[in-house]
């Protein structure tokens, strides 16, 4: 049986152009199931799985804690300001083991090309990957302390009337801010290495080194307080807690800060962090 070839000529495309904003759209949400590992072998699912547990078992056990032994007892139990620290690792295993995973295998695989030779620009590219990773990141900022301030009403132990509003507020304020912060620093580490095991450890060392060395410096060493400014997790954790009106007893050099100045701070450092990301991906090379 001969092969045949028969000569159509050239027809133009003349179905709907969905244009940028589905560009945006379909890449966002390209990153969420990458992020949380839907349609990936197992072991892709691991990291963000044990990170939304972690994220979420504090809050569960608060719950029931305060269900079952009063509201006496629930007075005393970790409270919304305190819930950053317990959720503090689950945060660090999400940006370091997920984000990279969702930036650096478009570049090592040629898909940013591919991307960036659609409707997309290097700007909607980080803005589609920043919203897919922002969102399952309010999963682990968001989600606990929203659950937390809702369980604890249910079961009588919780803020009522005019002060559910402004705590459900403060909650929503610290969630999204801590989210952004998390979701920015995680893609500017990982817009330099190529590779994910790279960025990974980069994430880590970073905000390791930057917590241990201001700890050092201002507790063992008496420089000035207003060196913990250098330590941006920090700062936003502090901010987390100033958002609630509660101070911080991890370090003395952060207890003398203004909360309208560590606010400021840590929004000032998330920013800067986005501005940073942005501004890092008109540099890259693209590899075709």
């Amino acid at each position: 049986m001969s092969a045949q070839i028969h000569d159509r000529g050239y027809r133009a495309y003349d179905g709907e152009r969905a244009g940028e904003r589905w560009a945006i759209r379909s890449l966002a949400l390209h990153s969420v199931r990458r992020a949380l590992g839907l349609k990936r072998s197992g072991r892709h699912k691991i990291a963000p799985v044990l990170t939304i547990i972690f994220a979420f078992v504090p809050a569960i056990g608060l719950a029931a804690a305060a269900m079952f032994l009063g509201r006496e007892i629930a007075e005393n139990l970790p409270s919304y300001a305190d819930y950053y620290g317990l959720i503090s690792f689950a945060l660090l295993l999400f940006t370091a083991a997920v984000v990279p995973g969702v930036l650096t295998t478009d570049r090592t695989s040629g898909m940013l090309a591919l991307y960036l030779a659609s409707p997309l620009t290097r700007t909607t590219y980080v803005v589609a990957k920043a919203l897919g990773i922002f969102a399952v990141m309010l999963i682990v900022t968001l989600g606990p302390v929203l659950f937390l301030v809702i369980a604890f009403v249910f079961v009588d132990a919780g803020p009522t009337g005019l002060e559910f509003f402004t705590v459900f507020g403060k909650a929503l304020l610290a969630g999204i801010l801590a989210g952004v912060f998390w979701t920015s620093l995680g893609m500017l580490i990982s817009s330099f290495p190529k590779r994910w095991g790279i960025a990974s450890v980069a994430i880590v060392g970073t905000v390791f080194v930057m917590n241990f060395s201001v700890a050092l410096l201002t507790e063992q060493a008496d420089a000035p307080a207003s060196l913990v400014y250098f330590a941006p997790p920090m700062i936003m954790g502090e901010a987390w807690q100033r958002i609630f009106g509660q101070f911080s007893f991890d370090l003395d050099a952060l207890d003398g800060q203004p909360s309208a100045l560590i606010i400021m701070a840590a929004v000032g450092y998330t920013l800067a962090l986005t501005v940073g990301t942005w501004w890092q991906y008109q540099r890259i090379e693209v590899d075709r």
